[in-house]
């Protein structure tokens, strides 16, 4: 049997998370409700389709407290869905990084993926 499963997360700019999501191919789908297996559903404000059977939805957790990630258990137990999910994380943490050192006043001057999960950022300010 089936049910939801909701990860809090420091995801807090809705624009970085729809700019990463549609980088990394995806689409977004705007409030609509997330149905697990058993029947259950979970009202989200917005979801993305992985593949014709699973979705992860992001919801709200409150005014200004970031998006949680909701998906049935089966989704997030999926070994590509649960890569999927931590590429989601790290790539708006890289491009959230980048948008508020630019506000600072820094320039990216190089970047390495050094392996899966590490990205090194090379950074310098600009007089």
């Amino acid at each position: 049997m089936s049910h939801f499963t909701t990860i809090k997360t420091e995801i807090l700019d809705l624009n970085i998370l729809k700019q990463t999501i549609s980088d990394l191919g995806f689409t977004m789908h705007e409030g609509d409700k997330l149905t697990a297996r058993n029947g259950q559903i979970k009202s989200v404000d917005f979801f993305v389709r992985i593949d014709s059977k699973s979705c992860i939805g992001f919801k709200e957790q409150s005014p200004g407290k970031g998006y949680s990630i909701i998906a049935s258990a089966e989704t997030f137990y999926r070994d590509n869905n649960g890569r999927m999910i931590q590429m989601i994380q790290q790539e708006y943490a890289y491009r959230k990084v980048l948008h508020e050192t630019r506000k600072r006043g820094f320039s990216l001057v190089e970047e390495q993926r050094v392996k899966a999960g590490v990205i090194k950022l090379i950074l310098k300010k600009v007089a």
